[in-house]
């Protein structure tokens, strides 16, 4: 987070253990002190928070260099914005003790399924946003994965964690549209979760396709646990496929034994070998092709990705 201090606070002796606190939290890489709004940050260096404290003074003067020398350039990935105040008017600004507790809470992105799902958040984050994947590398899991057991209880868990409280929580949710043809609706445990997240102010991506797995380059499909003949046939069948059919494709499963009338329309064409190797498609385990980090996937993950790994990448630094 972007995290401004009130001159104020930094004068009110019982604000300096909360201040502290979130110091520690900047120091780790968590979050960045924004300076960029005070006309003479140097004001800080006559408040309490650091006159007549010796060392641990002399670190916080050394943390407002530093942070004033990272203003000037960027505060990248940080988006959400703090104001710590003693008064606060609105819901960015947060008392010393509720800014020091909401500093200390990790970023937790909620999805379907924290193993697959979360392996395509961390692969698309560290291969596309170097500012994220510095913030992912910090000590202390800045940022956390945790999921439900399925998207019907994704909305109660977001209501658990944000109704009631004055402050917002640290809190991102992804879930897989559903569609399975172009033009298709998004399923209504989505919706519902999109409209709620609406409604409390929490990011939420659902996904333009499919599921996490359609968003899988070939570069990876390829290199999968079945590696072999067989697979790389499958492989070969899938590439064949244009965008909307890898769209909308049914990665785990396969073709559809019944296909609905729009289903049928999509995939009409196809060879009779090429439905063949498609129906068995690539099983369970074909998220862990995510997590094949000996191998390059950023060029092709933004042309299978069509925009939406960008929009998701924004979501999140929504929260950061």
């Amino acid at each position: 987070m972007r995290i401004e201090i009130d001159l104020s606070v930094a004068n009110d002796p019982d604000a300096h253990r909360w201040l502290d606190r979130i110091l520690h939290k900047i120091e780790d890489g968590w979050h960045v002190w924004d300076t960029t709004y005070q006309s003479d940050p140097d004001a800080f260096r006559t408040t309490t928070w650091i006159s007549g404290r010796g060392d641990q003074g002399r670190r916080i003067i050394e943390m407002l260099v530093a942070a004033a020398g990272r203003s000037v350039w960027s505060l990248a990935p940080h988006e959400r914005c703090v104001r710590i105040t003693m008064h606060p008017n609105t819901v960015n600004d947060l008392k010393p003790e509720e800014a020091a507790r909401l500093a200390e809470e990790p970023l937790v992105i909620l999805v379907e399924n924290r193993f697959s799902d979360g392996a395509f958040v961390e692969r698309v984050v560290k291969e596309l946003d170097r500012w994220l994947l510095s913030l992912w590398r910090k000590p202390g899991d800045p940022v956390q994965f945790d999921s439900i057991g399925g998207t019907g209880q994704m909305v109660n868990e977001v209501q658990r964690r944000v109704q009631g409280k004055r402050v917002r929580p640290r809190l991102v949710t992804i879930i897989d549209s559903g569609r399975t043809h172009p033009g298709g609706t998004v399923d209504q445990a989505a919706q519902r979760l999109y409209r709620e997240c609406q409604n409390l102010n929490v990011p939420c991506w659902v996904l333009a396709k499919r599921e996490s797995e359609n968003y899988l380059p070939r570069v990876l499909l390829i290199e999968g646990e079945n590696s072999g003949p067989e697979h790389d046939q499958l492989v070969q069948a899938w590439d064949d496929l244009n965008d909307d059919q890898k769209n909308f494709f049914d990665m785990k499963d396969g073709l559809p034994d019944e296909p609905s009338m729009p289903e049928e329309e999509l995939f009409q064409g196809l060879s009779s070998r090429s439905r063949t190797l498609l129906s068995r498609g690539f099983g369970t385990n074909v998220y862990k092709c995510w997590t094949l980090w000996h191998v390059q996937a950023r060029p092709e993950l933004l042309t299978r990705g069509q925009g939406d790994l960008q929009h998701g990448i924004a979501l999140i630094r929504q929260e950061v």
